[in-house]
């Protein structure tokens, strides 16, 4: 396994290697910071405008157990260095997190409250395109071709975590933090979109336009239907599918030439088939272009400014906590 970034390792037995806990503390990542911010604030958001929410709570734990995640599991994974589960744990929580706000986004939509802007992006792909994009494709596509397309769509999830085990196992010093850091920018900014354009897509603001599912030959058919059961279903601007797409082959291109060339034409494909499976707005692919650029852009940026995270010590933890006990008593009458 690769060197921890924030750490080098010493060896305390010949022949083996153990990354070593900094002195008296540890080191944030830069996205564990990211992602305890955004928890917080969809946590304030929530809570502020809970009254228009229907069974908010359940919401509001998970967004707090979001904010706290990285400041429980990093101080933990460094104080037993050599538990690779810990370790493992705390790298790759923001799968987790990423997951569990997906499926708990309704009630933020909810408490953001803004109208559908499904008729707004409609016409601006009419603008643009001098058409509807899915409509056109579902008139025009042969059926093996939409089996294509949405067989591609399906392996969203793949590509990235790839990305991140190769990095984290094989890459360059310090890579794997910043393409995490470059994914929590993007899916933070990502959930913050769809709060504020919320849009349900053509496959229910354009139903009537189509004669019925995708048709496909083998399996278009079937996903088709199974998407439809999503948890959420005001998630199209900007598209997340085409941004992340685009991350992959970004940071695959400078730093796993390899891994690029192999995931190219699939997710050229999946790109594709956002649009072939009704999910999406022209204008949602074209939004994702700018914001998957920021967010490689911020997270390199993040990497050279702070190569080791951002340092904080056990000790002033705890001067600051007895500070806090010392200030709520000073507060009793």
């Amino acid at each position: 396994m690769k060197r921890d970034a924030m750490a080098p390792p010493v060896v305390s037995d010949p022949g083996v290697a153990v990354p070593r806990a900094e002195e008296g503390g540890f080191a944030f990542r830069p996205w564990e910071l990211i992602v305890t911010a955004a928890g917080a604030l969809a946590l304030t958001v929530l809570l502020w405008s809970r009254d228009r929410v229907a069974n908010w709570e359940g919401a509001a734990v998970v967004y707090a157990a979001v904010a706290l995640g990285p400041l429980v599991l990093r101080p933990l994974q460094s104080r037993f260095p050599r538990n690779l589960l810990l370790r493992l744990l705390a790298d790759f929580s923001p799968i987790a997190y990423v997951v569990i706000v997906y499926l708990q986004l309704n009630p933020l939509l909810d408490a953001v409250g803004l109208p559908l802007a499904d008729a707004r992006l409609a016409a601006i792909d009419q603008r643009i395109f001098g058409t509807q994009l899915s409509i056109w494709m579902d008139r025009n596509f042969h059926p093996l071709v939409m089996d294509l397309l949405l067989g591609a769509y399906t392996t969203y999830f793949f590509w990235p975590v790839a990305l991140g085990l190769l990095l984290y196992f094989r890459g360059p010093e310090g890579r794997f933090d910043e393409w995490v850091t470059a994914l929590v920018i993007f899916y933070a900014a990502n959930y913050v979109f769809y709060a504020y354009v919320p849009a349900m897509g053509p496959r229910y603001y354009q139903a009537a336009y189509f004669d019925g599912p995708v048709q496909g030959w083998l399996w278009a058919t079937e996903l088709d239907l199974l998407f439809r059961t999503s948890p959420l279903a005001r998630d199209c601007f900007p598209s997340g599918h085409t941004g992340i797409s685009l991350l992959v082959l970004g940071f695959s291109w400078r730093h796993a030439r390899r891994f690029f060339w192999v995931a190219l034409p699939i997710l050229v494909c999946l790109i594709l088939g956002t649009l072939a499976g009704r999910f999406h707005y022209g204008i949602d692919l074209l939004a994702a272009a700018p914001l998957s650029a920021t967010s490689l852009a911020l997270a390199a940026a993040l990497a050279r400014r702070l190569p080791e995270g951002v340092r904080v010590s056990r000790t002033q933890v705890a001067a600051s906590f007895r500070r806090l006990l010392a200030e709520r008593d000073s507060l009793r009458p």
